[in-house]
């Protein structure tokens, strides 16, 4: 956890002392740098000797200064203070009076200083009703019972990362529309390829979420990394990486020699990637014979599979990489391009049609071959072999 995530989960009277304390590890932490100081350790400083609590109360004012410091310098995506806000609020906690803070600001007036103390006590009285409101909604979350526990959930909203480059409706996703993107754009699954990397902003963004999962936090990758990284995902690497940088999932040195993924990424948890491959296993997928068919030449190749929405993604995929297995739709992939085929559906699949006692697979293969026996895409009519 880093210490921005730290201060989002601390209680306010901690946020406003500096220091948590844990009973798990009975540690004092210091909500600033996240250095521990345990219970029961006497800490020597010059030639005084403190307590841990109060020993963490002397780190806090000798490494970091004041709280009030250390939060009214953080950045604005955060405090949702303008510059404004931020040096009249330092002018206020330093005692300056409004005609005395008129004279440092170089401008204005008594009256519009006594308008910005009223607006800011106002911005925190209803702060103080919406934590209010916030925690109400929480307790009743909690106490929902087990029937209302995944319907509750699955209308959460799926939580911001900290560097985010920008914070609006893009962002508001909730855990049930998270996991319906991703599983309509990852159709073998959520650990397989992307099928398509969508235009609409707030897709791009659960998309990015997902893949940036497939790091490691704490690396440094070199470009070549990174790509193979995303390349096994989405043809368009270079698009993917410039995303992840652009929206703040990732950062890299200037001259890019090394890239890593941001703190405060929300890490990809056992119970989402269970529930994701569970939601994949359950969805009901189309299964038949298919053909892939050249526009330019009519030249066709014919397959089976037991999911037609995921085949055309993956072979698509392979062309796209130079990896697929048909090699003369490969050489005409190159040399017509992309635009000149299409997918079309022969037949789908429908379980109890013939052998209902057969496996799926098996049904299947007998069906391809009675659309290849009647299409005959082979030589110069195809590119099945």
């Amino acid at each position: 956890m880093d210490q921005v995530d730290a201060l989002w989960k601390a209680p306010l009277h901690e946020i406003v002392r500096g220091y948590s304390y844990q009973a798990t590890t009975e540690t004092f932490d210091c909500l600033v740098c996240g250095k521990s100081f345990e219970k029961g350790i006497i800490y020597a400083e010059g030639d005084h000797f403190y307590e841990a609590e109060k020993y963490a109360k002397l780190h806090l004012r000798q490494e970091h200064g004041s709280m009030f410091d250390y939060l009214l310098g953080l950045n604005k995506k955060l405090t949702g203070l303008t510059d404004l806000q931020k040096n009249l609020l330092r002018l206020f906690y330093d005692g300056f009076n409004d005609q005395e803070i008129v004279k440092q600001l170089d401008g204005g007036s008594t009256s519009t200083i006594r308008n910005h103390r009223f607006a800011l006590r106002e911005k925190e009285k209803q702060a103080k009703l919406f934590l209010a409101i916030m925690e109400l909604l929480e307790q009743q979350q909690r106490s929902g019972g087990k029937e209302q526990e995944k319907p509750a959930r699955k209308q959460q909203l799926v939580e911001i990362h900290r560097t985010a480059t920008v914070r609006d409706e893009r962002y508001a996703t909730t855990e049930d529309e998270y996991h319906t993107i991703i599983l309509n754009y990852f159709k073998e699954g959520p650990e397989g390829p992307l099928s398509s990397f969508p235009k609409k902003e707030k897709r791009k963004l659960v998309i990015l979420r997902h893949l940036i999962s497939r790091f490691e936090v704490g690396k440094r990758y070199t470009e070549k990394e990174v790509n193979t990284l995303l390349q096994a995902a989405f043809h368009d690497y270079v698009t993917l990486r410039r995303y992840m940088i652009e929206y703040g999932f990732m950062d890299r040195e200037e001259d890019g020699s090394a890239y890593w993924v941001n703190e405060g990424i929300p890490a990809m948890t056992e119970e989402r990637r269970q529930e994701l491959l569970a939601a994949y296993k359950e969805r009901k997928n189309a299964a038949g014979v298919y053909q892939v068919r050249n526009t330019e030449n009519g030249k066709l190749f014919v397959g089976s599979s037991p999911n037609l929405d995921a085949v055309w993604n993956r072979l698509q995929f392979e062309l796209k990489m130079k990896g697929s297995r048909i090699k003369g739709l490969q050489k005409d992939w190159k040399e017509f391009g992309e635009e000149a085929f299409v997918f079309e559906v022969l037949e789908e699949f429908k379980p109890g049609s013939s052998a209902p006692d057969a496996p799926i697979s098996q049904q299947l293969a007998a069906m391809e071959q009675q659309w290849i026996e009647k299409l005959q895409p082979f030589g110069e009519k195809g590119y099945n072999e």
